[in-house]
């Protein structure tokens, strides 16, 4: 299985991640993208930024991502989250996953971004009109 773990201030490049996961063997390619949204519970949001602390969220990504890998029948995975300030519409992750069919690629994918979620020490700050607030994690509905 081939697998590619980003942790960057850059702009994400999804082109980059697809082209990755894509083989020949693959029948399919999933592709998620995480983009920051103008409004979360109800309050408005013109930037998020995230932190993290690099070494053990590099180390982390890559054990998420193996787990997941290993959960299903995937050939290739790209995991690409972005660190800093990012303004409403900016990508903030990237998953693609390469598999022979679309089942295993979709329920990897969802999984990576659940566990990304639960275990990855990143942080994130939204800022808005009313001032910044930091956000808990996401568990997954099955957890909740």
């Amino acid at each position: 299985m081939k697998l590619r773990v980003e942790l960057t201030s850059a702009e994400l490049d999804e082109a980059e991640a697809r082209n990755f996961a894509s083989a020949s063997g693959h029948g399919a390619v999933v592709v998620f993208l995480g983009v920051v949204r103008d409004i979360h519970e109800g309050r408005a949001v013109s930037a998020v930024d995230y932190t993290a602390y690099e070494p053990l969220a590099r180390a982390e990504l890559e054990r998420v991502a193996r787990e997941a890998a290993g959960a299903h029948e995937v050939g290739a995975i790209a995991l690409f989250h972005r660190i800093g300030r990012l303004p409403v519409g900016s990508v903030s992750l990237v998953v693609a996953v390469g598999s022979r069919h679309r089942r295993p690629a979709f329920e990897c994918a969802l999984l990576l971004v659940d566990l990304l979620k639960q275990r990855v020490p990143i942080w994130k700050q939204e800022f808005g009109p009313d001032g910044s607030h930091w956000v808990e994690g996401t568990l997954p509905p099955a957890a909740r």
